[in-house]
C-alpha cells in the first residue's frame, strides 16, 4: 500500500494498471505530489484523497499552474503536518502525523520548521504515495564532467555555457519539462556560440 510517486506515475503511463485504496493520503509539497494527488482522485472516486505537507500553501515548491489546476479539481491539502510513520503490518493501516509550527526568525530571516508538542495523530488510510525527496539518477555518469547539481538534484554543467569539464560536453535541465526545456535553450546557444569560436565566426543571433 505504499507507492513512490514517481514510479506510480510512470505506471500510470506506460502499465501495468494501478489499482489504489479509497482512502490515500500523499505527503509531499511539490509538481511531482500535485500529479500524485490528482491522479488518485481520478483512481478513487468516491475515496477520500488528501494531500498532507510539512509546511504552509505558500512554501510549497509546487509551481502556481499545479495549485491552480489541483484547487479546480478539489484536492484536499492538509498544512503543517510532518509524517512520523507509517502505521501497520501487512499492508498499510494509517499515518502518525505531527503538527508543525515555524520558529521565530533567525539570522538573516530564517525561519526552522517546529514540531507542536502533543499534536500527534493518526490518520486512517490503505494506501501511501510518497512524494518527497526526489533527486535525479546520476549513477553511471563519469566523474570527468564534474557536474555541479542543482537544488533539486538535476545536473548542470559548471560553466556558464553549461558546458561540462569534457570540452565540447554540455549538460543542463530542470524540475520540470517546461524548466528542461528552457535549460536546453540556454545550452544550445552556448553550443552554437562554442562551435563558432571553433570555426573562427560570430555565433548565429
Amino acid at each position: 500500500g505504499v507507492y513512490y510517486a514517481l514510479a506510480l506515475l510512470r505506471a500510470l503511463n506506460k502499465g501495468p494498471p494501478v489499482r489504489l485504496g479509497k482512502r490515500i493520503v500523499v505527503i509531499g509539497g511539490g509538481d511531482v505530489a500535485m500529479d500524485a494527488v490528482r491522479s488518485a482522485l481520478r483512481l478513487a472516486p468516491g475515496g477520500t484523497v488528501g494531500l498532507y505537507y510539512r509546511k504552509g500553501r505558500s512554501a510549497m515548491p509546487a509551481g502556481a499552474e499545479e495549485l491552480e489546476e489541483g484547487d479546480a479539481e478539489r484536492v484536499s491539502y492538509l498544512f503543517d503536518r510532518a509524517p512520523k510513520a507509517i502505521l501497520g503490518t501487512d499492508r498499510v493501516e494509517g499515518v502518525l502525523f505531527q503538527r508543525t509550527m515555524l520558529s521565530p526568525p533567525g539570522p538573516g530571516g530564517v525561519r526552522s520548521i517546529l514540531p507542536v508538542p502533543g499534536s500527534e495523530e493518526t490518520v486512517p488510510c490503505d494506501t501511501v504515495i510518497a512524494a518527497v525527496g526526489e533527486r535525479s539518477d546520476l549513477v553511471g555518469l563519469p566523474s570527468s564532467l564534474d557536474l555541479k547539481a542543482r537544488a533539486r538534484g538535476w545536473p548542470e554543467g559548471k560553466h556558464p555555457d553549461t558546458m561540462t569539464g569534457i570540452e565540447g560536453v554540455f549538460a543542463s535541465g530542470g524540475k520540470s519539462v517546461v524548466y528542461a526545456m528552457a535549460a536546453g535553450t540556454r545550452s544550445a546557444e552556448g553550443i552554437e556560440a562554442y562551435l563558432a569560436r571553433k570555426d573562427g565566426r560570430a555565433p548565429l543571433p
